[in-house]
């Protein structure tokens, strides 16, 4: 008994060190920090905070320092991530129907898991952080913010945790939105549909890759 045991906890330490790899490759393929993005979002968080500072009630500026240091997580989880927990748990707190600020917030405890030594607590921040995503998607479907932040972020998680679908699930989303007359930026139309069809070759679906090829292409020849 004693040797199932410990050969079971030590198959679970094995499968708990291999997400601890593979979240490395978390973050929304997350990009090499730009110093020029970060300068620019470092500016922005300063003044926030001087916002919040002169006014703690003030909702709007501890929101938006929040979603900064979301922007800045995206670059650089290790050094931002706990920072964007932080300011957005403080906001959802204060207002919890907010369902982007709990997008947000679910999506930074994803980032925080990064850094994370323990891999148990690695797993618990990524199951925190998507059950508020999801929960967020529950209570505002149709909204852009929320469901872009979902997909990128399922898209980038290690398959074995099962976002995938959810990824398609909510580019599939987005792309209907389009279709049916929803205006949005252009480019963001592109990134959707190149999204769309960068996850369809990968599972070697050649046509509807195809198809999402071609709506990214005129939207581009259209701008």
């Amino acid at each position: 008994m004693d040797r199932v045991s410990h050969s079971t906890m030590f198959d679970l330490f094995k499968v708990l060190s291999l997400v601890f790899l593979l979240l490395t490759s978390l973050a929304y393929a997350e990009e090499r920090p730009d110093d020029m993005d970060l300068k620019a979002l470092l500016g922005q968080a300063a003044q926030l905070q001087n916002r919040l500072d002169q006014n703690p009630s003030d909702y709007e500026a501890l929101r938006g320092l929040g979603t900064v240091y979301h922007s800045m997580a995206l670059k650089d989880s290790k050094t931002y991530a706990k920072k964007a927990a932080q300011y957005l748990e403080k906001a959802h707190q204060k207002r919890i129907d907010d369902n982007v600020v709990l997008c947000y917030l679910g999506s930074a405890y994803t980032l925080l898991a990064k850094g994370a030594g323990d891999p148990m607590d690695q797993m618990s921040y990524v199951n925190k952080g998507v059950e508020y995503m999801d929960k967020a998607v529950r209570k505002d479907p149709d909204n852009i913010t929320i469901r872009l932040t979902r997909a990128n972020n399922s898209k980038a998680l290690p398959k074995f945790l099962n976002r995938q679908p959810i990824a398609y699930e909510d580019f599939e989303h987005l792309a209907g939105l389009f279709e049916k007359g929803l205006r949005v930026p252009s480019q963001l139309r592109i990134s959707v549909y190149s999204s769309l069809a960068a996850l369809y070759k990968e599972d070697g679906d050649m046509a509807k890759s195809q198809k999402y090829q071609t709506m990214a292409e005129t939207v581009q020849k259209e701008k």
